[in-house]
């Protein structure tokens, strides 16, 4: 049995453990975040599941949102490889990195974006946008936020 269920290797893993107290002051700079055409404050809050640390933030006008889930105690890609939750599931590479883009269906207003960053450890991002239409781009912007947060992470150290 492969235990990776099909999730590849991470070759150049990064280290998210130093963003679990504060990702939303932390993953990503406020100079990204405008770029993104978001906010530069983010609610933290933790998943109330796992505890695992997270951050919203709103876009300007409250036309997009942009969530974060830092995982440092679990295989978060293989999990998403396992499981296959949403109809729409697109192996990518982020910033060097494995990732999945997934939607519930092809057109939907959101979309999440898991990247294995090392053996344990990963972020889950949700990018929606909020203004009644079709998205037209949901998973390219969530993926350019999450490249964003992989760029300010560091090496994992052994």
């Amino acid at each position: 049995m492969n235990e990776r269920h099909g999730a590849p290797p991470i070759s150049s893993p990064r280290d998210v453990t130093g963003f679990t107290t504060d990702p939303c002051n932390a993953l990503l700079t406020e100079a990204q975040l405008g770029a993104l055409g978001f906010d530069d404050v983010g609610r933290t809050s933790a998943v109330e599941s796992t505890g695992e640390p997270s951050c919203e933030w709103g876009g300007r006008n409250s036309r997009q949102a942009l969530d974060v889930v830092v995982v440092s105690r679990r295989d978060v890609l293989v999990d998403t490889y396992r499981v296959r939750l949403f109809a729409v599931f697109e192996p990518v590479e982020i910033g060097g990195l494995p990732a999945v883009r997934e939607q519930s269906y092809m057109g939907s207003i959101s979309c999440t974006i898991t990247v294995g960053t090392a053996d344990g450890q990963g972020l889950v991002t949700n990018y929606s946008e909020l203004d009644g239409g079709q998205a037209d781009d949901p998973c390219g912007r969530g993926q350019r936020a999450a490249e964003q947060m992989v760029a300010n992470l560091p090496p994992l150290q052994k």
